[in-house]
């Protein structure tokens, strides 16, 4: 019997700090792996497990996101009933005399109250845009459905080593019932485990969480968990394989770059069997290598004329390399071009920078340097 589910993404709630890569773009709309958005991870998920109802809540900047993914139909959505709905960011249900963004989770939800209301489905998943993962989200929904949870949260066991631009949610367990959450921005050994802000609940246990927040005035969906879980059956759902927790441009840089070096991670985000992820299909030109290119550890996208070298990087669609240019432990965004002999270091280009012949740019892998959208150097 399939998985009567629905699926809302945040495309930018999670006050993460993006800031150079959002300048004209929400946070769900940012290139990731070569040729996806973080929504496309997301939205696969949904697909993957014969989700079709699937709301997106906008916030701002997001033209490109709506132009990316147009009616649904690269992703199997593009239905009479159900598909994709976008959640306008002034769109309001409950009393305002001046409508203002969303700028939580709960006051996004309380703003769609009345879609929330007239849901068929019998379960809900809420997703942030910004944790990328491939993940079977319909065993996550059975196993909501085998241990009764009231809220089964998606997490990922984190390094000692982890550290965030924000505080993230935290969480332990025992015998996957949750039993400490708490807010950290670097690993703490009594709560070990990552929250990935992917929560499986019944439908009509999200309507109770928002009568219940319009009740006390509730504007935060993260104090309200930090409030009951000690009194509610709350569950954790460990996924094992690839996790990128997007919270900051250095996290971003530094999740690209391990992303091209590592066969393995690609294998397990973006060719996982039976787990395909989708996106926008542009039927581009194959990528042209010249005798003089040299490529080592990158991912490569289609439209693209390499003549230098490569290595350990992660070029987009339509990227022009230069003869004699080297570019190292570099991102380069839809439509850059490099000319002849140039050295990029640890550099992130967002879409259509020209960089001229000659030039040097080099940043650390502690503090990339970034070129603005239409740049020329």
């Amino acid at each position: 019997m399939a998985i009567s589910a629905a699926g809302i993404i945040f495309s930018s709630l999670n006050n993460n700090t993006l800031s150079r890569l959002t300048t004209d773009r929400t946070v769900a709309a940012i290139p990731f792996a070569c040729r996806y958005r973080l929504v496309d991870f997301c939205l696969s998920n949904l697909v993957n497990a014969n989700i079709s109802n699937i709301y997106i809540v906008a916030n701002y900047s997001y033209r490109s996101l709506v132009e990316h993914i147009g009616s649904g139909k690269d992703w199997d959505l593009a239905r009479r009933e159900g598909g994709i709905t976008m959640i306008s960011p002034f769109q309001t249900s409950y009393a305002s005399s001046s409508p203002k963004l969303f700028s939580t989770h709960m006051e996004a939800l309380r703003s769609m109250k009345e879609y929330i209301n007239e849901l068929k489905e019998d379960y809900v998943v809420l997703m942030d845009a910004d944790n990328v993962v491939n993940i079977d989200l319909e065993n996550v929904i059975k196993t909501h459905e085998q241990t009764g949870a009231e809220i089964t949260f998606v997490t990922a066991a984190i390094p000692e080593t982890y550290t965030s631009k924000t505080p993230r949610m935290m969480v332990s367990s025992v015998a996957d019932k949750i039993t400490d959450i708490a807010m950290s921005a670097s690993y703490n050994v009594k709560n070990p485990e990552l929250s990935l802000n992917i929560f499986v609940m019944k439908t009509h246990s999200l309507r109770t969480i928002i009568e219940e927040a319009e009740a006390y005035s509730l504007d935060s969906l993260t104090k309200l968990f930090l409030a009951n879980y000690k009194s509610s059956n709350y569950r954790a759902y460990r996924h094992d394989g690839y996790v990128a927790s997007v919270s900051s441009f250095l996290d971003y840089y530094k999740h690209s770059i391990a992303l091209a070096k590592n066969p393995e991670a690609r294998d397990s985000l973006l060719w996982k069997k039976g787990f395909p992820i989708f996106t926008k299909v542009h039927n581009s030109a194959p990528t042209v290598h010249t005798a003089t290119a040299v490529v080592e550890n990158s991912v490569i996208a289609d439209e693209c004329f390499i003549e230098g070298t490569v290595i350990n990087s992660v070029i987009f669609r339509g990227v022009h390399i230069g003869k004699g240019t080297v570019v190292k432990d570099s991102v380069l965004f839809h439509g850059t071009y490099v000319e002849d002999n140039v050295e990029l270091n640890c550099i992130v280009t967002d879409k259509d920078v020209h960089i001229t012949s000659g030039a040097k740019l080099s940043g650390n892998e502690n503090m990339p340097f970034y070129v603005q959208k239409k740049r020329k150097i």
